[in-house]
């Protein structure tokens, strides 16, 4: 062991045989270093793993070390020094201390004795090979670098001349350092090497490839720019004056108003002033693009043969004679007084009658494009209107955009789910609309990012609602509604059997093969396996059916299918819909009552009981503040007109309750009303209700039945579950129009005008 001035080292590793100038700041290896360069003895350099340690007594180091010699050195105006150093040899590292204000180290001897000299010689041949490769590769000429003597020692030397330059981690400089068995250093060094080789061919190739490219675009750069050369020295227009030259000459042929042209081109003009490259370029040129691509005067004619018309609605819808006979009319009108503006029809009724697909087919009726925009769930009013050009990816609004997308002047533009505009911070789409969906208005509509006024007079606008109630006032005041209904039982069997299943059995690929339904297989599956104002579930039920004989078609299991009643719960599975008639029981207190949904019409068990006790009324089944109400205004008539119905006071010195099924639904409304006072009387009179009665309106406290609405979806609701009694107010008897006859003729109707009347015709006749 010998203690030697040491010169612990931060950051940086000093190999043997190797030559290096370090810069010493601390005091005590400044010390050091100074008494080894009065002595002309050797200086012990040990390496500190962790660089942020200031203190060297606090820090690890390495458990091997470099024995070096001071061979120049020079102060600094700091008080730091610079130092020549040569690393001489290898040492074990111990103890490191202060004595005399200076670093001082424990070293030991190392023992590096070659037992495999033979190995270690073809290990170094292989170095001297691979390390020569690493200098070609970094442009230097490896006969400069590589000397690789005849000995073991040139080899070893070789080892720590290599892991000297080579780009390395600082801890793998360790690894050399520490590696104290020869083969296992050269092993070490070899693998290192590889490393360093594979990444500079690795950088040569990325190098090689951003080169290329660099000179692809700087090549580009130069054709383009001889290109641009020889095109003005031919007078050929380029850059921003081609593009300005190429707008105006479109602008010319769009057929703008004149005011509108004036400014499209002064911003043409000034397209022409811009360079190229400048962000404003791009936004302006966008706009141009747009504006152009607006169809300012391009029309489509409208067919004028009203046969043709007709024709065309009958062939994609059946019945809805409404809509047919208004489209009829609009076209009536259109040949008569060419430049009558559009309506703005609005089709209102519950999901799956077909509004949407309404739209293109009075589009195809007409001769004319169509678009639909959707604007369900939208709270943007920029979604209408557009945003400013000025703001980074602006687009006109999306009515703007679906004119650009028919291309014509005059399309059949269908405004979907306008029940469902939403608003927010942003604005009030619902507003943005009031301008487009007013004839008086549209003609000079101002989009945002357009910035000029676009003629909208000529569009056909058609909107789609499930509900008029949430539909804003004002923008329903400029609607013509048209309510489509749901359809009945026969009108499903017509549609499925013309429209429904051969467009199912030829997305199916079962042309040739479908399978056979008979109108009773189709009626029960309509009846059992479906319940909705629409087709959707329809649709879905048959697709369901034939997918399934499509798999035995493959399967090779059957050629033909015929549908049966007692065969559909093999395709459908257990029938999903019972009557609900035949649940009721014949008891005191249970009534029909007929309700209208959002999907179509529904009817509704009310149920009334009274038990002994203090007087009260008690409500459940998720009733809404009007539907209560109804309740206390039914119960306060009965027990005015008690005496009338042979009821004594003491009668209602109990507590009544009454409850509407389905109780996690909610019910609101006034429609109720003349249901809540028959059940009600039914319990205090004990006489039970006719058997196949419902009814549906609403009452005041001097016994008058007022009128409701969605008479035709109430009706088909009850006559789907069995009713054939249903009790109307008189002012309502004027909606059975718009009923199918076969339906007028298979329920039988009563009008009434008062609660006297709706209880005589409900209640069974008082027991004697």
């Amino acid at each position: 062991m010998h203690i030697l001035p040491a010169l612990p080292v931060r950051g940086l590793l000093l190999l043997p045989g190797i030559i290096r100038v370090l810069e010493v700041g601390r005091p005590t290896s400044v010390k050091a270093i100074e008494a080894q360069a009065e002595s002309g003895g050797p200086l012990a350099l040990c390496f500190q793993r962790d660089e942020d340690v200031e203190d060297p007594l606090q820090a690890q180091l390495s458990n091997t070390g470099v024995l070096a010699h001071v061979l120049r050195l020079s102060r600094l105006p700091d008080g730091s020094i610079r130092v020549l150093v040569e690393g001489i040899t290898r040492i074990g590292v111990g103890a490191l201390k202060i004595e005399d204000g200076m670093t001082m180290l424990d070293t030991r001897a190392l023992d590096e004795s070659i037992e495999d000299g033979v190995t270690l010689m073809a290990q170094g041949r292989q170095l001297a090979e691979m390390f020569g490769k690493y200098l070609t590769n970094q442009g230097i000429p490896s006969t400069d670098q590589v000397h690789l003597g005849t000995g073991e020692e040139d080899v070893l030397r070789l080892a720590d001349q290599a892991a000297s330059p080579i780009n390395m981690p600082i801890h793998d400089r360790v690894r050399v350092l520490e590696a104290q068995n020869p083969i296992e250093r050269l092993e070490l060094v070899i693998q290192l090497t590889a490393v360093a080789i594979t990444q500079q061919r690795i950088a040569t190739e990325v190098n090689a490839t951003v080169n290329a490219a660099m000179d692809k675009s700087q090549r580009n750069y130069h054709l383009k720019e001889r290109l641009k050369a020889i095109r003005e020295e031919m007078g050929e227009a380029v850059g921003a004056e081609a593009d300005a030259d190429k707008f105006q000459r479109r602008i010319l042929e769009l057929g703008m108003t004149e005011a509108n042209q004036k400014e499209a081109l002064r911003e043409a003009e000034r397209l022409r002033r811009m360079h190229t490259e400048s962000a404003e370029y791009s936004v302006l040129r966008a706009w141009l693009e747009t504006l152009c691509d607006i169809p300012w005067s391009t029309s489509t004619p409208d067919t004028t043969n009203l046969t043709t018309a007709l024709n065309v609605l009958d062939r994609d819808h059946f019945g809805l004679e409404k809509v047919k006979e208004r489209v009829l009319e609009y076209l009536a009108v259109r040949q008569l007084k060419p430049d009558s503006k559009g309506p703005i029809l609005c089709f209102v009724g519950p999901p799956g009658v077909g509004k949407t697909s309404l739209g293109r087919s009075i589009a195809d009726a007409l001769g004319r494009k169509f678009a639909r925009i959707s604007l369900g769930g939208i709270k943007d009013e920029t979604e209408v209107r557009g945003h400013r050009r000025t703001y980074v990816g602006s687009l006109p609004g999306r009515i703007i955009r679906a004119m650009i997308r028919a291309g014509t002047r005059n399309p059949v533009l269908l405004l979907d789910e306008l029940d469902k505009v939403g608003n927010d911070y942003r604005g009030d789409p619902a507003s943005a609309l009031l301008e487009v969906l007013d004839p008086a208005q549209n003609s000079t509509f101002n989009d945002h990012y357009v910035d000029l006024p676009v003629d909208l007079s000529q569009v056909l606008f058609i909107g789609t609602a499930n509900v008029m109630a949430t539909i804003p006032p004002a923008l329903l005041d400029r609607l013509e509604v048209i309510e489509i209904s749901g359809y009945t039982e026969e009108e499903k069997v017509q549609i499925a059997r013309r429209f429904v299943i051969p467009k199912t059995v030829l997305e199916h690929g079962l042309t040739g093969r479908a399978p056979t339904i008979p109108d009773d297989a189709l009626r029960h599956l309509i009846r059992d396996y479906t319940r909705e104002a629409g087709l959707r579930e329809l649709e879905r039920t048959l697709a369901k059916v034939h997918r399934k004989v499509a798999r035995q078609v493959v399967e090779g299991r059957l050629k033909r299918v015929r549908l049966s009643p007692r065969n559909l719960p093999r395709y459908l599975g257990p029938t999903k819909y019972f009557q609900e008639l035949a649940e009721r029981v014949d008891q005191p207190g249970v009534v029909i009552g007929l309700a209208w949904t959002p999907d179509g019409g529904d009817i509704l068990f009310i149920e009334a009981t009274k038990m002994p006790g203090k007087y009260g009324l008690k409500l459940t089944g998720s009733l809404g503040e009007v539907m209560k109400e109804s309740v206390e205004a039914a119960m306060s008539w009965l027990r005015t007109h008690a005496l009338d119905y042979g009821v004594p006071a003491t009668a209602f010195d109990n507590e009544f309750h009454l409850h509407v099924p389905a109780g996690a639904i909610p019910k609101d409304g006034p429609s109720a009303g003349v249901t809540m006072v028959t059940a009600l009387a039914s319990v205090v009179t004990g006489r039970c209700v006719k058997h196949q009665v419902a009814m549906s309106g609403e009452i005041t406290l001097r016994g008058k039945v007022l009128p409701v609405g969605g008479v035709k979806e109430k009706v088909l609701a009850a006559r789907q579950a069995g009713v054939r009694t249903i009790l109307l107010p008189k002012r309502n008897a004027t909606d059975l129009d718009d009923l199918p006859a076969e339906l007028r003729n298979e329920v039988t109707f009563h009008f009434v005008e008062t609660v006297h009347e709706v209880l005589a015709i409900a209640l069974e006749p008082a027991k004697l």
